[in-house]
């Protein structure tokens, strides 16, 4: 949920400024917080202006510019990152005895 926030808080204001946010402590604190901002930064990007989408957007981590793409390219790369990191979740539980849930559907540990 970072990303996204991230991602409309950045695009909102015309710059990225990352700053690393410890993950909540349990799983029920991540559904809270998932429920508490998914609506908000859906309407926020679907409320972005076509022309910040298409205007570089500078990327800044620790105080220093990273980057400056335009906006979908960083919604791009924010989407592949979000992917990646779901198929790091799926290839480490089966190893360690679990199962895989259903991240872009049905999976072939379900019945």
């Amino acid at each position: 949920m970072a990303e996204e926030i991230a991602l409309g808080e950045g695009l909102d204001k015309g710059f990225f400024e990352w700053a690393d946010v410890p993950a909540p402590p349990t799983m029920a604190e991540v559904l809270a917080v998932y429920d508490r901002c998914h609506d908000d930064i859906t309407r926020r990007l679907h409320a972005v202006d076509v022309m910040r989408w298409e205007q570089n957007v500078p990327f800044i981590y620790q105080g220093q510019e990273v980057m400056s793409v335009p906006g979908y390219e960083n919604a791009w790369g924010f989407l592949l990152d979000m992917i990646h990191h779901r198929g790091q979740i799926s290839t480490y539980l089966r190893p360690m005895g679990s199962t895989v849930p259903q991240i872009y559907g049905p999976t072939a540990d379900e019945p």
